[in-house]
């Protein structure tokens, strides 16, 4: 099924960009289905609305660090002196590897609670949001987003595994990490941009009608992050998108879709609507 949207905005005179600079669900903001190259590389920009600067893998947790594998913390920091002017509209996009990789696992292994574990998080990651906002730049921040993987049970113990503990778990503290982090949004008067109560299905799963593959969202739900965008920044005039509400059958054909595609490893097409600002 190919998706087909317009996203535009309601005033022609004003055309402002969000630079949106994160991991690989920074990717999302392309609008296509596809997992952009890291940065410098330019990415696709199919919503004159959004520029995306991907980082690469970098946790939330390691970005107040100098020095790590992943380089996220010198990363961003060169491409926002090089590649952001100055004073514009910058949307963070990091934490849902943390949560899906790393915090159940440190909990465990360190024999505390989760939330102990999730404020840590936050302390160093808001840290270098408040870093990212003394130089001069209006920041919104976007929630981590759920995930749908099974973890086989021998994995669920295994440090490397991509993803630990289950669904249910794993979304339970994405919603901490989440409700910790518009808090603090909240006291610094920061924006906060979250879609994540609209990706869970009434069992508290994750709907993977969202997603094109287990971790990242589709352009499907670009329509939650427009709208849910248009509520926070009601002056930038952004014209309403229609959210597509699958029947039944629309889902039991895309899960055997999906399914078949993962069955032979073939790369889904790339999906993507017709953008424009009117």
């Amino acid at each position: 099924m190919k998706l087909v949207m317009n996203f535009h905005m309601s005033n022609s005179s004003s055309e402002p960009v969000l630079y949106c600079i994160g991991d690989s669900h920074a990717s999302f903001f392309s609008g296509e289905d596809r997992i952009q190259p890291n940065w410098p590389e330019a990415a696709m920009r199919h919503i004159p609305l959004f520029k995306v600067l991907k980082v690469g893998s970098s946790l939330a947790y390691n970005l107040s660090r100098k020095g790590t594998r992943s380089q996220g913390r010198e990363t961003l920091f060169k491409l926002l002196k090089t590649s952001v002017p100055a004073h514009s509209h910058v949307m963070l996009i990091f934490g849902e590897i943390d949560c899906r990789a790393h915090v159940i696992k440190q909990a465990r292994s360190r024999d505390c609670s989760v939330s102990e574990v999730i404020n840590g998080l936050l302390d160093g990651y808001f840290s270098v949001i408040k870093e990212v906002a003394e130089m001069g730049h209006t920041l919104i921040i976007y929630n981590a987003i759920p995930s749908r993987i099974k973890v086989p049970t021998k994995s669920s113990a295994d440090p490397s595994f991509i993803a630990i503990g289950t669904c249910l778990e794993r979304n339970a503290v994405t919603k901490l990490f989440n409700q910790g982090l518009s808090t603090r949004c909240q006291e610094h008067e920061i924006y906060f941009l979250s879609i994540f109560d609209a990706l869970l299905d009434r069992n508290g799963l994750t709907n993977t009608w969202y997603y094109f593959d287990t971790i990242h969202l589709s352009q499907r739900a670009m329509p939650l992050a427009w709208n849910a965008l248009r509520d926070l920044i009601p002056e930038w005039e952004l014209a309403k998108a229609k959210v597509i509400v699958p029947s039944p059958w629309d889902r039991v054909v895309d899960r055997i879709s999906k399914r078949m595609r993962r069955l032979v490893k073939v790369q889904p097409p790339a999906r993507r609507g017709k953008h424009s600002i009117a």
